[in-house]
């Protein structure tokens, strides 16, 4: 988007800013994403173009291209006049009185502010626009352009420094009001997902970067495509599968019922050719931020959970429901770490396996610590060393896979050729302070540390009201806390027997769990200290290292999005993948 246009649209509505902002409603927003060839631009048009609704529009077109071809195509589009519309009636037509064209970037990395200081002037126009449609970039995530809208959000943008004079004022103002959603909100939030490439989209390898080349992905961003997919589908609360007629009716019922799974909580349209009533996508109210959050389908698996008598036994399990298709999901929970070493080989060659890290910004003046020795006098128990650890693992040779070896891999694996979707929290051994991160999108597979466990930190550090503590505190079991196993796994015909009995043999064995506890127990030694000591009895060596006490809460919020903190290593291939 040029300047210019910004700084002509900022100074003519200077003078109506504020007063008659807070006389309007706020100005409805329907975003659509999806990637690039699924139809998210014929929708547009077919929106546009419809006769079934009049409203005056205006559209805001995201491009990452230097040359937005999207919005050309939109810009030189026709407006096909309503049936019912007459001389008397000139709102029978849906009114496209504005492109405005945002490129050079994506809204949800690096045009948070275009967007907001669009919105915002559309809001203060005098052409009294009745909504405002959003196409979002082909690698845009809906829920990081949802954030827009959030008063914290514009009041960090408004606290940011560089930006030009009118932009910061623009920023000041909306901030004073109460931030962006008091000027607009989202009214819808639709993804648009090809039937036909569904399933390709999730059994590759690919980075964006791969994908569209890095002229047109920034080179920090080091998301992947199967990722991206997975949380567009997410966010979402209206999803439409297009090009159901390239799809028999078996797929396309596999393709729903995974976007089902995906995301209980939205609408499902089916159709061709991006043909759907406008009615499901303008003027519906239907979205809510805090909503969205907690609908997605892995979030929801961790609450709708029952326990259920077999055989004698209690068991946790998923609510029943009509598993057709086969395609269901499953939480597998445990209370004791996993070994290391054992949970990266089950894993490795089955996963593109992507590790995030720390960025050390003061190398020099950082003590390596895997480099550090430790003294065996001081508070170590000489009967623990060496007792499990094979002294060959700390340097075993990683072997090498190809992505398309990790993709015939794990087609082929008994246990994940079905798996399309997973996340949790996890417990390693080594780490016992640390709060282990798990995603899954098909083959892609990344770790990283979301924050401290609860139990590690003082409770007035938790931030957290009398409810929020409550639900903490619930997950608390023994001396050693929330520390936990808790991972919702999505896909079909899953061995749900065979996945838990995999990971229950990453998991410390009795013996090995009481040598945990001892150097756990261990008085004198700091949680480094600790740490140096598992080490020593379980390899480390094959996993990067996590941010701790502070770093952990400062990125917090920021795990997928940080790309100034954090490398990502991809140890798919046997070599560390960083940018």
């Amino acid at each position: 988007m040029g300047a210019s246009t910004r700084k002509q649209g900022v100074q003519k509505d200077r003078k109506s800013n504020t007063d008659t902002s807070q006389n309007k409603k706020p100005l409805p927003v329907t975003v659509l994403s999806g990637f690039l060839g699924s139809g998210k631009t014929t929708l547009l048009r077919w929106i546009l173009q419809s006769p079934d609704y009049g409203l005056r529009i205006a559209v805001i077109v995201n491009d990452m291209a230097s040359v937005n071809i999207d919005g050309n195509l939109i810009a030189h589009s026709n407006i096909a006049p309503s049936k019912t519309s007459s001389k008397d009636k000139p709102d029978g037509v849906v009114f496209k009185e504005k492109i405005v064209q945002m490129q050079n970037g994506c809204i949800c990395c690096t045009l948070r502010s275009d967007l907001l200081t669009e919105l915002a002037r559309l809001a203060w126009s005098e052409k009294a626009f009745d909504h405002v449609l959003v196409e979002s970039s082909g690698i845009s995530e809906p829920q990081q352009v949802a954030e827009t809208f959030t008063a914290e959000l514009t009041e960090a943008m408004a606290d940011a420094e560089g930006m030009e004079t009118e932009e910061k004022e623009t920023f000041l103002r909306v901030a004073q009001i109460g931030g962006l959603k008091t000027l607009a909100t989202i009214d819808t939030m639709v993804t648009v997902v090809d039937a036909f490439r569904f399933f390709s989209e999730f059994n590759t390898a690919e980075f964006l970067q791969d994908r569209y080349g890095k002229g047109e992905v920034p080179e920090e961003d080091q998301r992947t495509i199967s990722d991206l997919f997975a949380d567009q589908i997410e966010f979402a609360n209206v999803i439409i599968i297009n090009k159901t007629d390239m799809v028999d009716k078996a797929t396309l019922g596999r393709v729903r019922a995974y976007v089902q799974k995906l995301n209980p909580a939205a609408k499902i349209i089916e159709t061709k050719y991006s043909k759907v009533d406008v009615k499901e996508m303008l003027n519906t109210g239907a979205f809510n931020f805090a909503e969205a959050v907690l609908s997605l389908g892995w979030l929801r698996s961790l609450h709708e959970m029952t326990v259920m008598d077999v055989d004698g036994k209690k068991r946790i399990a998923p609510k029943p429901e009509t598993l057709e298709y086969g395609i269901g999901s499953f939480v597998y929970r445990a209370r004791r770490p996993f070994d290391p070493l054992k949970l990266y080989q089950a894993l490795e060659g089955n996963f593109v396996l992507l590790q995030d890290e720390l960025e050390d910004d003061n190398e020099g003046d950082v003590e390596d610590h895997d480099m550090t020795e430790v003294d065996s006098d001081q508070g170590s128990d000489e009967t623990l060393k060496g007792s499990d650890k094979d002294s060959e693992n700390s340097h075993l040779e990683r072997p090498e896979y190809t992505n398309e070896q990790i993709l015939s891999n794990k087609k082929s694996h008994p246990l994940f050729s079905g798996l399309h979707r997973s996340k949790g929290r996890f417990w390693l051994a080594t780490r016992p302070s640390q709060m282990g991160y798990w995603s899954t999108a098909g083959a892609m597979l990344t770790f990283g540390s979301e924050q401290p466990w609860f139990c590690t930190i003082p409770c007035e550090r938790w931030h957290a009201d009398e409810d929020e503590e409550r639900n903490i505190r619930a997950d608390f079991v023994g001396e050693w806390g929330d520390r936990r196993q808790e991972l919702v796994f999505i896909g079909e015909k899953l061995d749900e027997a065979g996945l838990k009995k995999m990971l229950d043999g990453c998991l410390l064995g009795k013996v090995e769990m009481r040598k945990w506890e001892r150097v756990m127990r261990m008085k004198g030694l700091s949680d480094e200290e600790k740490e140096e000591e598992l080490r020593e009895l379980w390899a480390d060596d094959y996993w990067t290292e996590w941010p701790r006490g502070a770093e952990e809460e400062e990125h917090e919020h920021d795990h997928d999005h940080d790309h100034d903190h954090y490398h990502r290593h991809h140890h798919g291939h046997g070599h560390a993948y960083a940018q």
